[in-house]
């Protein structure tokens, strides 16, 4: 059964076979399970019915025997009866008094009986009957002559019936079974077309197109193999086509690539010379500024502290005091005029190297007016960096803390500086404990374009953490390339 469960599941075959057998089988024994049922209970009413015909018909047969005292023929009746009829399993024949004249049983007796009893009529004989007494003439009598008892059992009908339901039901089974061998046959015949298309379809999703010319079947069979065929040969054609687009495109893609990484390169390039003639011009600015205005500054505040001097002596004191202010005037100018070449050009930079000078400018941040405090630490030593790398570093950390200072009302800012990768970069952290970038910011108060801009040319890397309320972490990475590098790129 799990087999043909199995080749139902499976195989066409079997679908088709299964269809076909099941419900005769299912006819077949619930046709055979009805008629044994309706045979076990009719067989006790034919039992009855047979051993009250025989009890009848024996009685009617034995009047003579019984009245002669011949038991031969009714023992010849018997016998025959009991050779006729298996169902019959005791016969038994008594005189008026009952007592037995003739008695038959059959050996072992079914455990189902049905005893009937019959009289033997008493009817007037058409010939003489001669008594012990010599009394002549025809007798007539009221109680019967005797009595026939016959059991019956209606095992041997029912197994009888159940032996005729066998052999119908073989035959039945028979015919199922030639009917399988026939469907079979048929299927087989028609499994071979769909198994060619079967595997053309197994070839198609494999993605081989090129399908073997097998025998076209008759019917819709040959349809449905055209049908697999021609699907096979649009696909290749689709296939190959679309092969086609995807390398022109694939080519076209690489080219678009190569020219946005020559672009990006170019870009870079540009963003790295921009920031150098940017430091450039700082520094010539700077130059101009030292040289040129703070010599006039100090050239006037000699001149105008002789002047005070000299009105002074002469009692003037209006115009000394009016000279004492230009003094003090030029001190805030010159003063001014450092700041701005140090923010210009900061010359110690050049000076204490990037270590130093983002440590100092830490230190300016530092002042005892601010509410914010900032800490510095250097973490290892540094190894030597071009003036690019170092001019870069310095100009984002100073856009960072400026930022912290206006915008991030924090109480508290570290600054880390430190190598990374054995020497191979350098990375610096700012963490502030501010009220962070606020939801929907574009962070442009952070000045991440500059920052994006310069990391862009140095092939450096910047991410931002922050959280509202929460504080904000920049981290940079930088690698250090040496300026003979740089230069030639």
């Amino acid at each position: 059964m799990r087999r043909l469960l199995d080749l139902a599941r499976w195989s066409i075959a079997g679908r088709l076979i299964t269809l076909a057998l099941a419900p005769a089988m299912f006819m077949l024994v619930i046709v055979n399970g009805a008629l044994y049922w309706q045979s076990l209970q009719d067989a006790t009413a034919d039992a009855q019915d047979r051993g009250q015909l025989i009890a009848r018909s024996l009685a009617e047969g034995s009047r003579y025997g019984v009245i002669s005292g011949n038991t031969a023929s009714i023992e010849q009746t018997v016998s025959g009866i009991f050779a006729a009829d298996p169902s019959v399993i005791r016969i038994a024949v008594l005189d008026s008094s009952r007592r037995i004249s003739v008695v038959r049983q059959r050996s072992p007796v079914p455990a189902d009986l049905v005893d009937l009893e019959v009289d033997i009529p008493a009817e007037p004989l058409n010939v003489d009957i001669f008594d012990n007494t010599g009394r002549t003439g025809p007798q007539t009598r009221a109680s019967p002559l005797g009595f026939v008892q016959v059991t019956v059992s209606p095992t041997p009908i029912v197994a009888k019936r159940a032996q005729r339901l066998a052999v119908g039901g073989t035959l039945i089974l028979l015919s199922a079974l030639a009917s399988v061998g026939l469907g079979l046959a048929l299927a087989h015949r028609l499994r071979e077309p769909l198994v060619g298309v079967l595997a053309a379809i197994r070839m198609v999703m494999a993605g081989r197109f090129d399908l073997p010319a097998d025998k076209e079947a008759p019917g819709e069979l040959g349809e449905l193999q055209r049908a697999v065929q021609s699907m096979a040969q649009g696909l290749r054609l689709t296939r190959d086509r679309l092969e086609g687009e995807v390398e022109s495109r694939t080519v076209a893609l690489r080219e678009a690539l190569e020219r946005l990484h020559a672009a990006d390169d170019e870009k870079r390039r540009l963003i790295a010379s921009s920031n150098t003639m940017v430091e450039a011009e700082r520094r010539r600015i700077s130059l101009e500024i030292h040289d040129d205005l703070n010599a006039a500054l100090v050239t006037v505040r000699m001149h105008a502290a002789g002047l005070a001097a000299a009105v002074r002596a002469t009692g003037q004191i209006e115009l000394a005091q009016t000279a004492d202010r230009i003094v003090a005037l030029v001190d805030q100018t010159y003063d001014r005029a450092r700041d701005i070449v140090r923010n210009l050009r900061p010359e110690v930079l050049d000076a204490l190297g990037l270590a130093g000078a983002a440590e100092e400018m830490v230190r300016h941040f530092d002042e005892p007016k601010r509410e914010c405090r900032y800490t510095f630490k250097l973490d290892g030593n540094l190894p030597a960096l071009d003036e690019g790398t170092a001019i870069a570093v310095y100009r984002i950390l100073q856009e960072a803390l400026s930022n912290v200072s206006k915008h991030a009302r924090a109480t508290l800012c570290r600054v880390t500086l430190a190598e990374i990768d054995d020497g191979a970069a350098i990375r610096l952290c700012v963490v502030d404990d501010g009220v962070g970038i606020q939801p929907g910011s574009n962070g442009s108060g952070l000045g991440l374009v500059g920052m994006k801009e310069r990391l862009a040319a140095l092939d450096g890397s910047l991410e931002i953490t922050t959280e509202p309320g929460q504080g904000t972490t920049l981290e940079v990475v930088v690698p250090i390339t040496s300026g003979s590098e740089r230069r030639s790129e």
